[in-house]
């Protein structure tokens, strides 16, 4: 990856974290209440998740820099919405006009990147160029969200939109003026259709088991995020030993982001080192990520909550590396964006299902039990996965003779 498609990666995600700090109270000001609020983030998310799969078809069939470039269109009209939103009538097409941007820039750049670098060095080199991905988007996000916080500090709630609108203009310009994108189609080829892309793509998942397999295990990836996400802030101010702790919380994700990217840099060394050996780094990973959320659930005081919150998003960061490394290794150059927004969209159905869930136990159980019940139903799940791919890799590598 060259200077200039790294400074677009980072600068992104940098736009996206600045505003999530204060995403909430930017909504509140301008028309939402506590009754709407949370329909707003649920109507963002539902977007997010509906248009996954036609962001990804798009970056297929008409290129994946266009699919990036619609996003930060999107994501202008979006905040021009929010800066004149005074209710709620333009702050709900602003959230979809939101949730479809994040949905068209996730995975086509990626997509580009990863095609570019294999074609240039091949399949070897997806352990490196998928580390640098996952480092420069947690960096974005850690650094975002920290200046985030400055921003509105000195320049209010109007600052940060009109921040993230300017990082939003550069990396659109940089996009089109710095990154290329080769068009493999000549010009006397007919385009794809898109139900036979849809039929390609089907047969990738289907004919390359091991695939599927990665797919399944990204459902309950999102399922843990979202538990932990949802709950971590008001379990660690239960268990801090400071009375008014919430000057920290920014401090504590900083510290998560930074684990996350610490584990992409370490997923990736044991990737090259053991190049045969990504489904024992991902099972581990992911195993101890489930386990460590267990854990997480027992700390009752602040240094075993914050031993438990960096170790969880290391492996979280560590497990990343290694599932994207396997998407990739098994998606064809021709359906990779289509691909990476499936994986995305099943994450984003973790997310939703361990949401609905929480919601309905919420009231029945402690978090603590939420947690519990999450870590252990996830650490089962892998195990079986685990144990349904070593019975496929066997089976190819000791078919039996008739």
């Amino acid at each position: 990856m060259n200077k200039t498609q790294q400074s677009v990666i980072f600068i992104n995600y940098f736009s996206l974290g600045i505003l999530m700090p204060v995403l909430n109270l930017i909504f509140l000001e301008r028309g939402a209440d506590l009754k709407t609020l949370p329909l707003l983030i649920g109507l963002y998310a539902l977007s997010a998740l509906i248009f996954e799969l036609p962001s990804g078809i798009c970056g297929d069939l008409l290129g994946r820099k266009t699919a990036f470039l619609l996003s930060a269109v999107m994501k202008l009209f979006s905040l021009t919405l929010l800066i004149a939103a005074d209710d709620i009538t333009l702050l709900i097409p602003c959230v979809i006009l939101n949730g479809m941007s994040r949905a068209f820039s996730s995975g086509s750049l990626d997509a580009l990147f990863i095609e570019q670098a294999v074609e240039a060095h091949g399949q070897d080199c997806i352990p490196s160029v998928s580390s640098r991905l996952s480092i420069l988007e947690a960096a974005g996000f850690a650094a975002g969200s920290i200046s985030g916080g400055f921003i509105s500090y000195w320049g209010g709630t109007e600052g940060v939109i009109m921040v993230q609108g300017g990082l939003t203009v550069i990396v659109f310009l940089l996009c089109v003026v710095g990154i290329r994108e080769k068009k493999e189609r000549k010009e006397n080829e007919k385009r794809v259709a898109l139900g036979a892309h849809l039929r390609m793509g089907k047969e990738a998942v289907i004919s390359s088991g091991s695939l599927k397999y990665v797919l399944l295990g990204m459902f309950f990836t999102g399922l843990l995020i979202s538990s932990i996400e949802t709950y971590w802030q008001p379990v660690y101010l239960e268990v801090s030993a400071l009375k008014d702790a919430t000057w920290t919380l920014g401090l504590v994700s900083f510290m998560g982001f930074f684990m996350s990217a610490m584990g992409n840099a370490a997923s990736e060394k044991l990737l090259i080192k053991y190049p045969l050996g990504k489904w024992n780094i991902y099972g581990i990973c992911r195993l101890s990520f489930s386990l460590i959320l267990v854990i997480l659930s027992l700390q009752t005081n602040t240094p075993g909550f914050l031993l438990g919150y960096a170790g969880f998003y290391l492996f979280h960061g560590m497990g990343n590396v290694a599932e994207n490394t396997l998407i990739n290794q098994y998606t064809p150059n021709h359906i990779r964006a289509s691909i990476l927004s499936l994986s995305s969209f099943v994450f984003q159905l973790g997310c939703l299902s361990a949401s609905l869930a929480s919601s309905f136990l919420a009231a029945r159980i402690p978090i603590a039990g939420i947690w519990k019940l999450s870590g252990n139903l996830c650490f089962v799940s892998i195990i079986i996965l685990l144990v349904q791919v070593m019975k496929r890799n066997k089976t190819i590598i000791n078919p039996k003779t008739p």
